[in-house]
């Protein structure tokens, strides 16, 4: 049997080493922008069989000509190369009909977030990951698992090594242990330390409750202490994943055929100091691969302070309020908008989830368009129109541009 297994993040740094990442920047008018995007209907099903008169693609509000097309997808209807064009001063190259599938040299990185899984969540999420790698084993490419706290990076060949890959699921563990003395979510930690004060007065009401013989000062200053160190934890956390997701990345970049990242997670805050995210989100579009988000924590209801973990009950006021869901998992949802991901959350059955993320997978679209000159550095939005009722569009937002 073909094999390519380490256990060892050093894979992954290796090939690092001897691929020097590209810039995480756009010089002005010397690239094109390639967009991968998936088109949906109304039961939120991939659209395939469009062509490049269905669509138009604008950067930053303006109307930008796409100078190159790619379908994949049975049925899909194709157009590639400099040729193809949709600018309305020009006429549009004869599309050939030609069902089309996805290339047979794919590449596919499966990210596990260990650093933000709980003991419970890594349990939840085995079962779906092994569910995951025997669909993906029926495809052919390259396939690569990754668990950094973990230490673990295990390369295969699809479909040859499929069980190899499997087996390793089972070595990977959650590393997330949550304070049940003292609980303060990382959005909170990192509201505080920004100096939000009605986030503090509610997690010092909420150590307050928990704690009735402690003052209401004395409970002030331990939230400041806790959200300083929940933070520092945080941010220590985020850059293991985010160091990992850039090597994948760089990895994915020089590969050919269709690239996607998947990162199965408890979910992370989001951090509006964090130096490394417009990196992350820069080299997902170098590499043209969109990051898909897998929520581990299961479906969504009560308080995560509710359970009998917790001494006391709390109330609206002191537990995680009305947005600590969401505030808990922003950083990763947002990632996955931001790079056209797919995000799979609020469920118990992940399996299923998984289904609609092969389904974008198997088929999608990839257009370029060469970007105006920017005098100055910053994020350009991209939107992809598609003509159509009752079609809608998943595509990365943007990117991040150096200028001249």
């Amino acid at each position: 049997m073909r094999t390519a297994v380490t256990t060892t993040l050093a894979l992954i740094a290796s090939i690092h080493a001897q691929q020097p990442p590209p810039s995480t920047t756009f010089k002005s008018g010397t690239e094109l922008v390639l967009v991968d995007f998936v088109v949906s209907d109304k039961s939120d099903h991939p659209v395939a069989g469009l062509s490049i008169n269905d669509f138009a693609v604008k950067e930053d509000g303006n109307t930008r000509p796409i100078v190159s097309f790619q379908a994949f997808g049975v049925g899909a209807v194709a157009a590639s190369g400099s040729g193809a064009t949709n600018d309305p001063g020009h006429a549009a190259t004869p599309v050939p009909e030609a069902p089309l599938t996805p290339s047979a040299d794919a590449s596919t990185i499966l990210v596990v977030d260990d650093g933000h899984l709980s003991l419970a969540e890594a349990g939840r999420l085995r079962p779906a990951l092994k569910e995951l790698l025997t669909k993906v084993g029926k495809r052919q490419g390259a396939f690569m698992l990754v668990a950094p706290v973990s230490m673990i990076s295990v390369l295969g060949v699809l479909p040859g090594n499929a069980a190899a890959l499997s087996a390793v699921v089972d070595q990977i563990v959650g590393h997330r242990i949550d304070d049940t003395e003292y609980p303060i979510a990382e959005a909170e930690a990192y509201a505080i330390v920004r100096g939000d004060r009605e986030v503090l007065q509610r997690v010092t009401g909420r150590f307050v409750t928990m704690h009735p013989e402690t003052p209401p000062a004395e409970a002030e200053a331990v939230a400041h202490e806790r959200a300083n160190d929940v933070a520092h934890d945080a941010t220590l956390r985020r850059e293991t994943l985010f160091r990992a997701v850039l090597s994948c990345l760089d990895w994915l970049a020089p590969r050919p055929g269709r690239h996607s990242l998947i990162l199965a997670s408890g979910g992370f805050a989001r951090d509006q100091y964090d130096s490394q995210y417009d990196e992350v989100v820069t080299r997902s579009l170098r590499a043209n691969a969109p990051i898909h988000f897998l929520d581990a924590r299961g479906l969504g209801g009560f308080s995560p302070y509710s359970s009998a973990e917790y001494s006391a009950p709390l109330t609206r006021k002191t537990d995680e309020g009305p947005f600590g869901r969401y505030d808990a998992a922003e950083g990763s949802t947002v990632l996955a908008d931001d790079t056209g991901g797919l995000t799979i959350g609020n469920t118990n059955n992940l399996e299923r989830g998984l289904e609609r993320l092969l389904d974008t997978m198997t088929t999608y679209y990839i257009l370029a368009y060469q970007p105006p000159e920017h005098v100055k550095s910053g994020f350009h939005k991209i939107k992809v129109e598609v003509h159509g009722k009752g079609l809608t569009v998943r595509a990365r937002r943007g990117y991040f541009s150096g200028g001249h």
